[in-house]
């Protein structure tokens, strides 16, 4: 079972490496986005801007995640089974019903515009685009890494953040300054992308011509409709973990400071990207292959080593982060905007407590009892309203950045509490302590280079730090490993 373990481990390793190429363009492309843009548009402009992605992001989840979650999660248990054609029939209805809920959604945002927004009607039409193939490619793209297929979820996340990026220069550059084009850019690199994704999921679905009666095909698909159901309600609430804070700030602060807080966490997006990588990417597949075999004292022990590889990453993120968040801040946004730099560092802590809880909660999925998830993510979204509209007013939107970072550390711990009564989650505390002082240590020495210059500023602290700390803790991976105390493969 040991030689199991550490292969699994081993495998999660390597995907690690291997999607790593598809979040690190992401982050650059995300630097060159907010170095671009807030030096073009005002803050009130890029508040709009960061407005509109809050309302696109929470319609797609409820319009696809019911469906996509399932079609993700039982991707590997259908294809090594003989109902590979019933999934195909699934998706297909799936697909369906997705097109025709957005197609709903966006005329009816754009009849409302048309009576009581005109002005935003250029706002409206590209985001009604963008939600549609948007949904589309999210119904689809978890068959990807559930198909072990990093190389095609490279393409699609590099390619399509590069064509992004490329026709939203060339439409305000060339056409007009108008905030309306970012949008219009997000649409049209949906739309082309969404083609090539299509082409590569039916080659992964092959179908032999049988005839499946009805009565199978429903049989089936409740399945999939109470996984994704729950899930759906688990999805939007995260969500609005993740963007209900930008109305609260409009709603006291104004635009403005929407704008500011928009950009900053956009810059600091990218890292998100970095941190989920070995959890949605390396880690489900694999968890999710080990399912099959319902293994669950084995996949207890898989989790937890795949949990303190995780901290290893995240501890040198944060402290990075940290690091780096000012000069990080001045040299790619606009002068209006480097002020909300005190955002970035919750916010990585934030991701990285969300990104952690992705693992631990992953017992409730395999069990398909999303339902408590759903309630804990609720409990989180409530906690982050009330303490958004309690401290906003009094500190601002770096009130917001913290009250994220307590709502995702209340799901975590909860999830961590609950995880007992199904696969429970075993984190090692101690074994991460020393990461954790490696980390600080470096922050310490690495926060004593003061460079006029703030490009070689940057680059000096985060070329000590990032030596210092990866030297250290992988001297200290190899103690481990050399006692026995950990048994995976570095």
């Amino acid at each position: 079972m040991q030689h199991v373990q550490q292969m699994y481990v081993k495998k999660f390793i390597i995907d690690i490496f291997s999607y790593l190429p598809s979040k690190l363009i992401p982050l650059l492309i995300s630097f060159l986005w907010s170095y671009i843009f807030t030096r073009i548009f005002t803050p009130e402009q890029y508040g709009i801007y960061g407005l509109v992605m809050a309302i696109t992001g929470p319609i797609v989840t409820v319009i696809t995640e019911w469906a996509a979650q399932p079609i993700g999660r039982f991707y590997s248990e259908y294809k090594e089974s003989d109902f590979q054609l019933v999934y195909y029939f699934i998706l297909k209805r799936f697909t369906k019903i997705v097109v025709l809920l957005s197609i709903i959604v966006v005329l009816s945002s754009i009849i409302w515009g048309c009576f009581f927004y005109q002005n935003y009607l250029l706002l409206i039409i590209p985001a009604g685009l963008s939600i549609i193939f948007n949904a589309l490619s999210s119904l689809y793209m978890p068959i990807l890494p559930a198909s072990l297929d990093s190389n095609s979820f490279r393409r699609q996340q590099i390619f399509r953040n590069v064509f992004r990026l490329v026709i939203a220069v060339f439409l305000v550059f060339e056409i007009n300054s108008n905030i309306a084009f970012l949008i219009w850019a997000d649409a049209l690199s949906s739309i082309i992308f969404f083609f090539p994704l299509i082409n590569t999921i039916k080659k992964k679905i092959k179908l032999e011509k049988k005839i499946v009666k009805d009565d199978i095909i429903q049989e089936h698909i409740r399945r999939f409709y109470n996984y994704g159901f729950s899930m759906m309600f688990w999805f939007f609430s995260s969500q609005l973990l993740n963007v209900g804070d930008r109305f609260v700030i409009q709603y006291f602060l104004g635009e403005k400071e929407v704008g500011i807080y928009t950009a900053n966490y956009m810059l600091i997006s990218g890292v998100s990207g970095l941190i989920n990588a070995p959890i949605t990417l390396a880690a489900f597949p694999l968890i999710m292959k080990l399912w099959l075999n319902r293994d669950e004292k084995k996949m207890v022990k898989v989790i937890k080593d795949m949990t303190f590889i995780f901290s290893f990453i995240s501890i040198g993120v944060i402290g990075g982060t940290y690091l780096i968040a000012k000069p990080l801040t001045i040299i790619s946004l606009g002068k209006e905007f480097s002020t909300g730099y005190t955002v970035i560092f919750p916010i990585v802590l934030g991701l990285v407590v969300w990104q952690a809880s992705m693992l631990g909660h992953k017992g409730m999925e395999l069990k398909e009892c999303t339902w408590i998830m759903t309630r804990l993510i609720i409990l989180a979204a409530c906690v982050n309203l009330i303490l958004n509209f309690l401290f906003v007013p009094i500190y601002g939107y770096e009130a917001a950045a913290w009250v994220t970072f307590a709502s995702y550390f209340l799901y975590t711990i909860l999830i961590w509490y609950k995880s007992k009564n199904y696969i429970k989650w075993e984190i090692d505390i101690v074994k991460m302590i020393p990461f954790i002082v490696i980390s600080v240590i470096g922050v310490f020495i690495s926060n004593s280079i003061e460079i006029e210059n703030v490009y070689i500023e940057l680059i000096s602290k985060a070329s000590l730090f990032s030596f210092f700390y990866l030297f250290l803790s992988v001297l200290y991976l190899f103690i481990l490993k050399k006692y026995r105390i950990v048994n995976f493969n570095i």
